[in-house]
């Protein structure tokens, strides 16, 4: 027993989609992807497919965030992961379908910028195009904590980017284009600024002690919502001291990050409460932030939003996002009705079941090309060795990898990486082994519900992609692979924002690549693996070395990051494994 009043650690958050369902009439709870969209989208008449639909997810844990945003003027679907973890990328992609089938002006997803998200969201956003749909991503970020941005995995997401659902979502009402909401995306990120602090850390569902603790008299500056420490730790003071330090932080003359606010700019401001601070704390602290704006820089505030926007559990803090409305148009919008209750109006949509259609879910993916065979049976045999090599030989590291991964993560790297090679074993009796495509793409599939999180997003990613590349025959087999391969490596980048050099998997795939791509063609099979598990091996050991500038770790004090990368170490055993098949 804890003193939380929750179901369950399990059910919490389902149990929060459905009070969010019955409490509004307008949602469509879709429990088996814990999606919630506006039934607008779902009229038999087909209103509501004349615009573009915004969508988003993310970790629960943050309510309101990010179901609390669904309604006219605003968001046409969310969908929610457990808490603190970023919704699989099939919920992402039912979200998408449910307001994007059949929508010719498209749908924007808004992706707040931790690398889960971008993984996950990103592989759904690859299949609804791949399915036909007209879909973009949107990564934003607004977090002011780092002062640096180069080496880094960039600002984060935090609750500013209400403030970009609001105006896209308003304008994609009134009519605006895919590309205008984009662009409109873009400007908005280089006006908003978001600073915080906490008193105390968050504690999860059925946990006994918070994620962190806060000394006497000091306080965490510039952290995030998923629990973690902050950039800072500052001495404790006055309310007035404490909003000082923050707008201070938040427009530093020496920080990349910085919003530029001038005196004489307008400007919208949301106060939002982590989670545990009390209303009269909010309040008192609302009118600080206005009167220090005001009165001690010169600044026109014309719209505050106090409350909890986007919370983390229990967390005794707040956030500051500053807006500065540099085109007049974005205060109308800021002031367009909408019906999304977190804005905060109550949606009463009154709507009957026989005036919506459930949506078909079913993603009609385009078949992979079958150019590119293995017709000869050693070929095919020595493919099944290499996948029965892993299956059998990477469980015995699983304890090393979860050793690894306590010191900048969850401490399951290797437990997650069996639960997908567990995967791969069910299926391995039934994979048409002829089909390399075919074979990728149910790597793809296994890697990405058997293990999820992070690490399922990134491999199935690779796997997706080196799939949708390995379709078309090169000079040789050797050349063929080595393109498939780079073109998964090169995915990941794209959705996670790591490179090599980062501290993360791509430091032990990237090199064990490169040998693949220069080995000469009649090198047999066995030597080029040999040599690609040595450059794996090598390529993680270096990563003991390196600072973590992607990923998780890159929120984590330096001093606590050491050791090799577990992702890395990963690669290098399942490398070992297979060039001794």
């Amino acid at each position: 027993m804890t003193s939380q009043l929750l179901a369950s650690r399990e059910r919490c958050v389902d149990e929060g989609l459905e009070a969010a369902a019955a409490t509004n009439p307008g949602y469509l709870y879709i429990p088996e992807h814990r999606l919630i969209a506006d039934r607008r989208w779902l009229m038999k008449d087909g209103k509501g497919k004349h615009q573009v639909a915004l969508v988003t997810g993310g970790g629960s844990g943050h309510e309101p965030f990010c179901v609390g945003y669904v309604g006219t003027g605003m968001l046409g679907a969310a969908v929610a992961g457990h808490v603190f973890t970023s919704p699989p990328p099939a919920a992402v992609a039912a979200a998408i379908t449910t307001v994007g089938r059949d929508n010719p002006a498209g749908v924007l997803v808004v992706v707040f910028n931790y690398t889960g998200d971008r993984i996950n969201c990103g592989l759904a956003v690859e299949r609804c195009r791949a399915a036909g749909m007209k879909v973009e991503m949107y990564v934003s970020g607004d977090d002011t904590a780092l002062t640096q941005l180069e080496g880094t995995a960039g600002r984060r997401g935090l609750c500013g980017t209400m403030f970009i659902f609001k105006i896209v979502g308003a304008m994609t009402e009134a009519g605006a284009s895919l590309e205008e909401a984009m662009n409109t995306c873009k400007r908005l990120s280089e006006a908003i600024g978001t600073i915080g602090v906490a008193a105390s850390g968050c504690t999860l569902p059925g946990a006994s002690a918070p994620l962190f603790t806060v000394g006497e008299g000091v306080m965490e500056l510039g952290l995030g919502v998923h629990g973690e420490t902050g950039a800072a730790t500052i001495k404790a003071g006055t309310l007035q001291e404490v909003v000082e330090m923050l707008l201070n932080h938040l427009t530093r003359k020496d920080s990349e990050t910085r919003l530029d606010l001038q005196s004489g700019d307008k400007v919208a401001v949301i106060i939002n409460n982590l989670g545990g601070l009390s209303q009269l704390e909010l309040s008192n602290l609302t009118n600080e932030v206005v009167s220090q704006l005001t009165e001690n820089r010169g600044v026109e505030v014309k719209r505050v939003y106090p409350g909890q926007l986007m919370t983390s559990l229990d967390m005794r803090g707040l956030h500051v996002s500053v807006l500065r409305l540099l085109d007049p148009t974005w205060l109308p919008l800021l002031d367009a009705p909408t019906t999304a209750p977190a804005w905060p109006t109550p949606y009463l949509n009154t709507t009957t079941t026989s005036q919506f259609s459930m949506p078909n879910l079913t993603l009609t993916q385009t078949k992979m090309d079958t150019g590119y065979m293995l017709s000869d049976a050693a070929h095919t045999q020595a493919l099944k060795a290499c996948l029965e090599a892993v299956v059998a030989q990477v469980p015995q590291y699983e304890q090393h990898l979860n050793d690894l991964d306590t010191t900048c993560g969850d401490g399951d790297c290797g437990s997650t990486l069996i639960k997908g090679i567990n995967g791969v074993s069910k299926e391995l009796s039934g994979l048409p082994l002829m089909y390399p495509s075919q074979v990728l793409g149910v790597l793809g599939e296994v890697t990405a519900s058997y293990m999820g999180g992070t690490s399922g997003g990134v491999y199935s990613i690779l796997f997706t992609a080196a799939a949708a590349h390995i379709t078309s025959p090169k000079a040789s087999h050797r050349l063929t692979w080595a393109t498939a391969l780079r073109a998964g490596c090169d995915a990941i980048s794209k959705y996670g924002g790591a490179r090599q050099g980062d501290r993360t998997m791509l430091d032990a795939l990237l090199p064990a690549v490169e040998v693949l791509e220069g080995s000469p063609d009649n090198h047999d099979l066995r030597t080029i693996l040999k040599a690609m598990a040595t450059a794996a091996d090598e390529g993680s050991k270096k990563t003991a070395y390196m600072g973590a500038r992607a990923g998780r770790a890159t929120y984590v004090r330096a001093e606590n990051v050491s050791g090799e990368d577990a992702g890395a170490r990963s690669v290098a055993y399942i490398l070992q494994a297979m060039a001794h098949y």
